[in-house]
């Protein structure tokens, strides 16, 4: 049975082949066959981006289990959708701008809401209805960092958008440390100090760093000021202003993206990729049988209990190249690279977190608010709390910031007790609990990690371990795409970006 699965895999991929030439412009190169494994936003934006450099004539296959998107999702609430994984986009992620532009993608911006900073027993800090209120507290707490912190923010968002040049000239890099340093070398710097050491060496108070910067890395990553500091930058940057989602949810952008690369959508886990003797790869992957609960996963989900799937599940196809769209720690996956000459080592792990949405009324007492107090976002300067942050939110498709039926989202290190939500949300419609492993656990010094692990086998989620966020994946996307590129034409300069409206 397995070996007739096989031989008609390889008449329908000869069949795509054909038509692949058949529509290939420029000169005549046989068109590789490539497996994508992972169909988030990273894996998608990849099949996306190989199909530009490949004229439309690549054979991609995006093996995906769960749904499109990964880590992007959306959950459905009494009827409306609201985003319970990556939430925001910055303006200056020019990938993210442009993709939602190409595929008439609406903006989504934030609704008014006032911020404040909590300690456990008061708010350290809190927004003002007025802008210059609000900028006159900051001042009155931390003194000139406050505006020092957003033009330093505003430097490194300079220095970071020196890829998109470099990538539309087609340079591609196999290490992130590499592609870091293309960037600035300030940049590839900030990987190796913590983000509170690097801010002290800038001038920052402690006061400031141990309230507001920590209160946004808790937020934005469940994790101190004792990440690394090119994270902790992104993280900032992730708190500034003009942030917006997609109208409708941010998962929209891989599904389009999928759409827009012709890519066939496998829904089946990858559990082996072995290289074979004429320097292709065989990849060997399974009929996932619980697909119901696939939110924040990438290709290969960590093992699910219960019974193995049987070897006569198994299928067996081969590939020219091979790019792993997904998280290879081993507490995120199962994923096995065997017969290869070199060892494989995928150090670090993810950080647990729980995204609790809450439907109900927010006990304002609980935090030491009035009753109808216009604070709606909640983010904590003391990481013993029990949450990271309490935030009020919106419907996806919403553009009328209504709080009719008010949704709450709570980050926390572990679920919240029955008597946290009785003291919190006394009244509530409905409770529901995602627990994940977020991003990688991050230390003072990166982890790093390499694009290319073999000629013709890629791996986009190392960009991770620089900063994880939408941006940075479609990034990491981009770069193996180009690398993969170049191997395929045996041409180191392959891959600049070609003159056309439609060019990313």
């Amino acid at each position: 049975m397995l070996r007739v699965f096989v031989a008609a895999a390889g008449l329908l991929t000869q069949a795509r082949v054909g038509a692949a030439l058949l529509d290939a412009d420029g000169p005549s190169v046989v068109p590789p066959k490539i497996a994508v494994v992972g169909g988030g936003i990273g894996g998608t934006s990849a099949a996306f981006f190989l199909q530009e450099l490949f004229g439309g004539s690549a054979v991609v296959d995006v093996y995906e289990p769960g749904h499109i998107g990964g880590r992007l999702a959306t959950l459905n609430i009494a009827s409306r959708d609201y985003e319970v994984g990556g939430s925001i986009i910055h303006p200056r992620n020019h990938y993210m701008v442009d993709l939602a532009a190409k595929f008439g993608l609406k903006q989504k911006f934030g609704c008014d809401g006032r911020l404040g900073l909590y300690n456990g027993e008061e708010f350290v800090y809190r927004d003002s209805p007025w802008m210059a209120i609000s900028l006159a507290r900051l001042f009155w707490r931390y003194g000139f960092s406050a505006y020092s912190l957003i033009q330093l923010t505003s430097d490194l968002l300079g220095k970071f958008e020196r890829i998109y040049q470099l990538q539309a000239e087609g340079h591609a890099y196999k290490n992130v440390s590499s592609l870091i340093s293309a960037m600035d070398p300030e940049l590839a710097e900030m990987m190796h100090k913590s983000s509170e050491e690097w801010l002290r060496g800038h001038g920052f108070s402690q006061l400031m760093i141990n309230e507001l910067v920590t209160a946004i890395n808790e937020a934005n990553y469940g994790q101190t000021s004792s990440i690394q500091a090119f994270v902790g930058a992104v993280s900032v940057a992730g708190a500034g202003p003009n942030l917006w989602s997609v109208l409708g949810g941010n998962k929209r952008v891989p599904e389009e993206l999928l759409k827009a690369s012709r890519a066939a959508h496998l829904s089946r886990k990858v559990t082996q990729v072995a290289p074979t003797d004429d320097g292709r790869f065989l990849v060997t992957s399974v009929e996932e049988e619980d697909t119901d609960n696939k939110l924040f996963t990438e290709g290969s989900p960590s093992p699910s209990k219960g019974v193995a799937p049987s070897q006569e599940a198994a299928r067996m196809q081969d590939y020219d190249m091979v790019i792993l769209a997904t998280p290879l720690t081993t507490d995120k996956s199962d994923l096995k690279l065997v017969n290869f000459t070199q060892k494989f080592s995928f150090p670090g792990q993810y950080e647990k977190i729980v995204c609790t949405m809450i439907q109900g009324k927010l006990q304002p007492e609980a935090l030491n608010l009035d009753d109808g107090d216009p604070i709606k976002e909640i983010l904590v300067t003391n990481p013993q709390l029990f949450f990271n942050a309490i935030g009020m939110q919106h419907p996806a498709d919403d553009t009328e910031c209504s709080e009719e039926l008010p949704v709450w989202k709570v980050f926390s290190p572990l679920p919240l007790t029955e008597k946290q939500l009785d003291t919190f949300f006394p009244h509530r419609n409905s409770v529901d609990e995602i627990s994940w492993l977020a991003y990688p656990h991050y230390e003072s010094e990166s982890k790093g990690g390499n694009f290319e692990l073999a000629p013709g086998l890629y791996h986009i989620n190392a960009i991770e371990w620089a900063s994880s966020a939408m941006e940075m994946s479609v990034i990491g996307g981009k770069n193996v795409a180009l690398l993969a590129y170049k191997h395929w034409m045996k041409d180191p300069d392959a891959g600049s970006q070609k003159q056309g409206k439609d060019e990313l």
